[in-house]
């Protein structure tokens, strides 16, 4: 029935049952999910909402019918029954409510997606409203395992990767760019799988195809023009990759100190 309702509800609202992966080699792709202890949390959150507002339902159509004192002026019959056929209503829609709202909680933990490959991650999640996020290694700034009280005594932690530039299909998040690989529970071994990457991104010289196609344009001017490393273009290619180097570097060091 759940597998059933929820193919329905991603067909009437044209979402993929799985994001595509980012660019990358099909082999170096790897796929996470969020930890179970997250969904168990997420349920608990829910029944503690669910809880407070049944009381609140049942404490305001139910409590002055029954707990309700003699007056000397008591209100209309009529009005009385108004009064209960609203209460009865109203709890019915409540009760309703709560298969729906389960299901939202189990869907919304089942639709959380974290890829990697060898040059790009990418973090999709939500149904009612899809948020994908997508960065490359050669934007990637900073990298970081993130945990209060409650995530490492259910075992959870979050890892969240920055980038203060734009590019690579980035969503932005006001300064800076942010993928957050929320309550995983394999937090290190996601972060040290995307330090390697960046190692191997770093050895291999690799960039985006724009950055390529224009270094090897200046490399070809400069080669026409006798290897004359004085020329502007040539400069400024030196400069921009010397500045991915020292990015990719600084991640490194944080990595591993991490």
């Amino acid at each position: 029935m759940h597998e059933w309702a929820k193919a329905v509800l991603l067909w009437l609202l044209k979402v993929p049952a799985e994001p595509k992966p980012p660019e990358g080699t099909a082999s170096s792709v790897r796929v996470f999910r969020a930890g179970r202890n997250y969904y168990y949390w997420r349920l608990v959150q829910w029944a503690a909402i669910q809880l407070g507002i049944g009381l609140m339902v049942v404490g305001t159509f139910a409590g002055p019918m029954v707990l309700k004192k003699p007056a000397k002026n008591p209100p209309p019959a009529w009005l009385m029954a108004v009064w209960g056929v609203a209460g009865t209503g109203v709890v019915g829609l409540f009760v309703l409510s709560l298969p729906v709202t389960y299901f939202k909680q189990r869907i919304d933990y089942e639709m959380r997606w974290y890829i990697v490959t060898d040059r790009c991650l990418r973090v999709r999640s939500g149904i009612w409203s899809v948020s994908e996020l997508t960065m490359t290694f050669a934007n990637a700034q900073d990298i970081r395992v993130s945990a209060g009280p409650l995530q490492r005594l259910l075992g959870l932690a979050d890892v969240k990767v920055t980038s203060a530039g734009g590019g690579g299909g980035s969503e932005q998040l006001g300064p800076s760019h942010m993928a957050v690989f929320e309550g995983v529970d394999c937090a290190e071994a996601i972060r040290d799988l995307i330090i390697g990457r960046l190692r191997e991104y770093r050895d291999a010289g690799l960039g985006d195809p724009e950055d390529k196609q224009r270094h090897a344009a200046v490399a070809g001017v400069a080669g026409a023009a006798g290897g004359a490393l004085e020329l502007p273009a040539a400069r400024d290619a030196a400069r921009v990759v010397l500045a991915e180097a020292r990015t990719l570097r600084a991640v490194l060091e944080r990595g591993a100190g991490a």
